[in-house]
């Protein structure tokens, strides 16, 4: 039997290197917008205590040291913000390498489903082939046994 060899072998090959890296760049997005949702956690955890802490110094300290610690909110705020605005970004980031990879793969399976589909002919190919050849085998047989025999030949 022949050996079956793929024609787009080899574009298969980068293709599916190319989907492999696409699927690293969007785990590396995941990882990226993750690290940023955890960035706003912290900031709104540390807004959150910053009012427990002036509700602490508003009643133990008076109106003038809590005009004081007041002033650290605006920069609290300001962090979250950013820190929304980095966790959009990656999200984006992350939602442009999830296309990009669907994308790759997309090409992929065509080119394991052309493969498939060329593997099948194939086996078909070779299916017939073999018919062939055994069909011609048996031809001769027969001509061979419907051979009259001479006379000089011995019977066996």
């Amino acid at each position: 039997m022949a050996r079956f060899r793929f024609k787009l072998q080899r574009l298969l090959h980068v293709r599916a290197i190319g989907e492999e890296l696409a699927r690293a760049e969007f785990a590396g997005a995941q990882r990226a917008a993750l690290q940023a949702q955890s960035e706003v956690e912290a900031a709104r955890a540390g807004l959150a205590s910053a009012e427990r802490e002036l509700e602490l110094v508003r009643a133990r300290d008076g109106a003038r040291s809590a005009l004081v610690a007041e002033r650290t909110l605006p920069a609290l705020l300001r962090n979250i913000a950013s820190s929304r605005k980095r966790l959009e970004a990656a999200q984006h980031a992350v939602a442009a390498a999830q296309a990009a990879w669907q994308a790759r793969r997309s090409d992929v399976r065509a080119l394991e489903k052309l493969e498939e589909r060329a593997f099948n002919q194939f086996l078909e190919h070779e299916r017939e082939r073999e018919d062939r050849a055994l069909q011609e085998t048996i031809e001769r047989r027969a001509a061979l046994e419907a051979r009259p025999t001479s006379p000089t030949e011995p019977e066996s």
